[in-house]
């Protein structure tokens, strides 16, 4: 099986696979050729100051490559050791995760619990300063090395946030990001709180342990379960249907692809020869208490729950397995796959589209919730905006392949907070906590319904 990751919505096929897909080269017409050759001309005989000719082939390729979907960029070698670093799950930084769009560097998602997230750095922050030098025109590279620094060293950044009239200000102090993808909480026994961060390598393992621990601390008390894929950027594809096979029944589907070449046309079950990868006998899932794909569940999402959890939810809702709860999904439907060039570098291009069980597309659009919830009043009488797939520039149009009908937001039941708030400039509420207004909700729901599945 190949290597597949989604980390920030990426799918990855093993280089090999990738190379010979560019060995079948296209002859590059010659008017594409002639003016290149003419724009080259052009720069090196009259522009004022020297130009040296990688920068400018490197600055083509960017430029080239953004331009077809938010998605699609050219990565250098530092853009490529970022993809192994992030997907680790331990390294040095504020804990932001980054993407380039429009030549402007975005926060994807704040990691929980690191400098960035305490500060309240947001998804969708657009930083323009890096201590005080302009972020615009970096590489995704560049600016992922000037965060990034020694512990206890201390890293100025500026953000526009969509909502604030003037420019955001925050001085993070560098750590080490320990970042476990997998957490629980046992502070309601009868109703475990699991969260999901990140889909890593080690995800579906740790969630497979995360299990057994709460089976074994909540012996017969155990009535319904909580997993929270809130600002859950994505991660693995193997570790996402490792995920979604917890909750539902051996060899369902979970997602498939559908693009233009037979490499990424794919169809997922939920199995372990779509999760172990090489070596499917290793069945590290089987450890997975049955109950579980039976037990009362609700899926909390937001904006922030992107590609890979946006893949669980829909499974899961899909397959009529629990309830989603909380906001619309970031929308993020598209596969990538990274092409390595013969210098080292790589270009990351978008491939395929991906599909819930039924058919629907997540692109631009993402996963509707059966039950609206929002985070907070504050975020209902304020408006607090959050940027999706859908306002991204030169996005993919999401589009329908044997999509079954689903009721329409016109017939969801919506709840808003009346006794909670939090203004812009406090710490973010404490996931899985009574302060959090969509998880208290998650838990009324299981109290109130004996039967999850209508």
């Amino acid at each position: 099986m190949k290597k597949l990751i989604l980390f920030s919505s990426i799918f990855l096929l093993s280089f090999s696979n990738a190379t010979n897909a560019i060995e079948n080269n296209y002859e590059i017409p010659p008017k594409v050729l002639r003016k290149f050759a003419e724009v080259y001309s052009a720069v090196k005989s009259q522009y004022v100051d020297t130009v040296d000719d990688e920068k400018f082939l490197k600055d083509a390729v960017t430029a080239a490559v953004a331009g077809l979907d938010p998605h699609s960029n050219y990565l250098d070698f530092e853009g490529l050791k970022d993809f192994g670093i992030a997907t680790g799950g331990d390294f040095g930084g504020v804990g932001i995760e980054l993407t380039l769009e429009n030549d402007e560097l975005k926060v994807v998602s704040p990691i929980e619990d690191t400098p960035a997230y305490k500060a309240g750095v947001r998804t969708g922050d657009i930083i323009t300063e890096i201590d005080a030098a302009a972020a615009k025109g970096l590489s995704l590279g560049d600016a992922i090395k000037k965060i990034r620094g020694k512990s206890d060293t201390v890293v100025a950044l500026t953000v526009l946030r969509k909502q604030e009239s003037a420019p955001l200000k925050f001085k993070l102090v560098r750590s080490i990001i320990k970042n476990p993808s997998v957490k629980y909480k046992l502070s309601n026994p009868e109703y475990p709180y699991l969260r999901v961060t990140h889909f890593q390598e080690h995800t579906g393992v740790d969630l497979a342990n995360a299990l057994v621990d709460i089976t074994q601390k909540t012996t017969s008390s155990l009535k319904g379960l909580v997993l929270d894929l809130r600002n859950n950027p994505g991660g693995m594809l193997t570790s996402t249907v490792a995920v979604a096979s917890a909750f539902i029944e051996k060899d369902k589907l979970v997602v498939y692809s559908d693009g233009k070449t037979l490499d990424s046309q794919m169809q997922l079950f939920a199995n372990p020869q779509n999760y172990s990868g090489s070596n499917p006998e290793d069945d590290y899932m089987s450890v997975v208490p049955k109950k579980f794909k039976e037990l009362p569940l609700v899926v909390l999402v937001n904006g922030g729950s992107a590609s890979a959890s946006e893949i669980v939810a829909g499974a899961i809702q899909d397959h009529k397995r629990g309830k989603i709860i909380g906001t619309q999904t970031f929308g993020k439907g598209t596969i990538q796959t990274l092409f390595p060039l013969s210098d080292g570098s790589a270009v990351k291009i978008t491939v395929a589209r991906y599909f819930t069980p039924s058919g629907r597309s997540i692109q631009a659009k993402g996963i509707t919730p059966d039950i609206i919830v929002e985070e907070t009043k504050d975020s209902v009488n304020n408006k607090v905006t959050t940027i999706r797939e859908v306002d991204l520039p030169n996005h993919l149009e999401e589009i329908h392949v044997n999509q079954k009908t689903r009721k329409s937001t016109g017939d969801l039941e919506t709840i808003s907070s009346v006794d909670q708030s939090r203004s812009n400039d406090k710490l973010p509420v404490e996931f899985g906590t009574e302060n959090d207004f969509q998880y208290m909700q998650a838990i009324e729901y299981l109290r109130k319904n004996d039967e999850l599945f209508n």
